[in-house]
């Protein structure tokens, strides 16, 4: 039987399921910023590590990406692995700059 695993900590760019402690404890010295992209000075997206999942055993969602600014503010956007989590991220700042008229940068 699969144990849900709610708490991931990185091991270099692997998410390990662990308990609350654990991730407790991790959190409090882990860099959890995975990507942070400008602009102009008027859209940034941020990627970071949560460690909490709140997708599934099979997909977690471990990894959020929000945009502040622009067109896209304030969508965000969750992920089960780094890769997802990079790709997702420059979708979302190209989605931002595409849809986000040029008198707004």
């Amino acid at each position: 039987m699969e144990i849900m695993a709610p708490y991931y900590k990185l091991d270099g760019h692997t998410p390990i399921p662990v308990d609350f402690e654990e991730w407790a404890t991790w959190r409090t010295t882990a860099n959890t910023q995975v990507i942070f992209s400008i602009f102009q000075s008027n859209i940034s997206v941020s990627t970071v590590f949560t460690g909490i999942n709140i997708g599934t055993i099979k997909e977690p969602k471990i990894f959020e990406s929000l945009v502040m600014g622009g067109s896209c503010d304030g969508q965000k956007r969750f992920y089960s692995n780094w890769d997802e989590a990079i790709s997702g991220h420059y979708h979302l700042l190209l989605e931002s700059i595409a849809t986000t008229p040029p008198t707004s940068y």
